[in-house]
C-alpha cells in the first residue's frame, strides 16, 4: 500500500477517535449530571439531554480549532496533519452546533425551558439566548464555507482569511448565548447536580480559551 494512503488512513483514525472520545465523554458526563443526579427521565434523554451533548462537544471541536497552534499539545508534527486537523476540528464543531440548534428549535418550548418565559411569551433572557444562539452559528458558517477547496483561489486570500476571522466573532457571540442561558446556575454551586458544573459553564470555559489566546496573541 501507497505510503500517501498510509498516511490518509492514519489520518482518518485520528479524526474518528477524537470524535468518537470527545462524543462519549460528554455523554457520560450529561447522563451522570442530569438523568442520574438531577433526575430528569430517560424518555428525555434523545432529544433533551442528546441536545446538550451536541452542544458541549461543539464548542468543544471549535475552540479546538481556533487554539489548535497556539498550544503545544494541539500541534502536530506535520503541518499538512495541522491544517487537516484544524479543518476538521472546525467543521465537526460546526456541524454538531448546527444539529444543536435545530434541535433547540423544535424543543424550545415553556415546559423544556421555563427560565425563558414569562406565560406565553419568550422573556429578554430567552430572546437574547436565542438570538446569540443564531448569530454565533451564523459567524461560523462562514468559515465553514471558506473551507470549500476552490473558495480560497475564488475569493482571494485576503477575503478568505477575513472569512476565517468571523469565527471569532461567532466565538463571542457563543460565550455570550451560554452566559445569557445559564449565568444564574453558574454562582449558585450548592445546587449542583451532583457537584457537576452546567454544561453551559464547561462550554464558557472552552470559549474563553481561544479568546484569551486570540488576544494576548501569546504562542508559547
Amino acid at each position: 500500500m501507497p505510503a500517501s494512503n498510509n498516511k490518509e488512513e492514519r489520518i482518518t483514525q485520528l479524526k474518528i477517535k477524537w470524535l468518537s472520545g470527545i462524543l462519549i465523554f460528554f455523554s457520560l458526563y450529561a447522563t451522570l449530571r442530569y438523568i442520574v443526579f438531577k433526575g430528569v427521565d430517560t424518555a428525555h434523554f434523545p432529544s433533551f439531554i442528546v441536545n446538550k451533548i451536541l452542544s458541549i462537544s461543539g464548542l468543544f471541536f471549535l475552540a479546538v480549532s481556533y487554539a489548535s497552534g497556539k498550544l503545544k499539545a494541539l500541534r502536530l508534527g506535520d503541518k499538512s496533519r495541522q491544517i487537516q486537523f484544524v479543518k476538521f476540528s472546525g467543521l465537526a464543531g460546526f456541524s454538531l452546533s448546527a444539529m444543536h440548534v435545530f434541535i433547540s428549535l423544535i424543543l424550545i418550548s415553556p415546559a423544556y425551558y421555563p427560565k425563558f418565559y414569562s406565560g406565553d411569551m419568550m422573556n429578554v433572557t430567552g430572546e437574547l439566548t436565542m438570538v446569540m444562539g443564531v448569530f454565533s452559528l451564523y459567524c461560523f458558517s462562514i468559515p465553514a464555507i471558506t473551507t470549500i477547496p476552490f473558495m480560497q483561489e475564488a475569493v482571494g486570500i485576503r477575503k478568505w482569511q477575513q472569512g476565517q476571522r468571523m469565527g471569532y466573532l461567532g466565538l463571542l457571540a457563543a460565550l455570550l448565548h451560554v452566559g445569557f442561558m445559564g449565568f444564574s446556575g453558574w454562582v449558585q454551586i450548592e445546587k449542583w447536580p451532583g457537584h457537576m458544573p452546567p454544561i453551559s459553564l464547561l462550554g464558557a470555559l472552552l470559549i474563553l480559551i481561544p479568546l484569551f489566546l486570540k488576544i494576548t496573541k501569546e504562542k508559547p
